[in-house]
């Protein structure tokens, strides 16, 4: 499938770039022991992310949110309920049918052919952190390479892409901030909806859930490892 080979295509990229990151660091670049000891945390931190955004469920099924429901075919008539004919199921308002995943997810930002999968309720945290990791890697590999003064032409090239990979991913990391801020995903961007607005600190706790400290730690919010239900007056803890 075109996705399946994207995600394989996105993977071989990543490992060739990060071999000649390895291969730099050995044999051109001689920097104190911390620099490289952070380029492998954010390594780490870089995989971790993507593995999450790739295998972890981005939804609940639609079926979880609605069995106790007591919406009818009269609101969906009326237009006080949507009806996704797709899954056959009434579905809330903030749950979008992914053609590519043929199911519903809530509150879909986006399908990522990269990851193959959906970026959506449980997958937004891991995707973001993925983006500033991803970003950060590569700009310190950068600032690392920089401070060795080399005339390799494999140095230089594997310099040059990081800056390029890094700055982009950081734009593109930037931009989803920004949607975060205004409660909005990529499909309300494009569509140019106001979304679904909760406020900053509703976003966030929505999202990333309610404990600050674990923001940055790419693992899915704990009340979402449950039926999800979020509340913005929750303290952050």
């Amino acid at each position: 499938q075109p996705h399946q080979a994207m995600v394989k295509a996105f993977v071989g990229i990543t490992c060739c770039l990060m071999t000649l990151k390895i291969v730099c660091m050995i044999v051109y670049v001689r920097v104190p022991f911390m620099h490289v000891a952070i380029y492998v945390v954010l390594t780490s931190l870089m995989l971790v992310s993507y593995a999450g955004t790739v295998f972890v469920s981005p939804s609940f099924p639609v079926s979880i949110l609605n069995d106790d429901d007591d919406t009818t075919a009269g609101d969906v008539e009326n237009g006080e309920a949507r009806y996704c004919e797709k899954c056959d199921r009434i579905k809330p308002e903030t749950f979008h049918h992914c053609s590519v995943c043929g199911r519903c997810i809530a509150h879909m930002d986006h399908h990522c052919p990269w990851t193959g999968n959906c970026v959506g309720l449980r997958t937004k945290k891991l995707f973001v952190l993925f983006l500033l990791y991803t970003s950060l890697a590569c700009l310190w590999f950068a600032n690392c390479a920089l401070l060795e003064v080399s005339s390799s032409s494999l140095l230089s090239i594997t310099v040059l892409l990081s800056i390029v990979v890094g700055l982009l991913l950081l734009g593109y990391f930037c931009f989803h901030l920004y949607l975060l801020a205004q409660g909005r995903t990529t499909l309300d961007f494009m569509a140019r909806r106001r979304g679904n607005n909760l406020g900053l600190r509703g976003n966030l706790l929505l999202y990333f859930g309610a404990n600050w400290w674990a923001y940055a730690i790419p693992v899915v919010p704990m009340y979402l490892w449950g039926p999800p239900s979020v509340d913005a007056s929750t303290p952050l803890t």
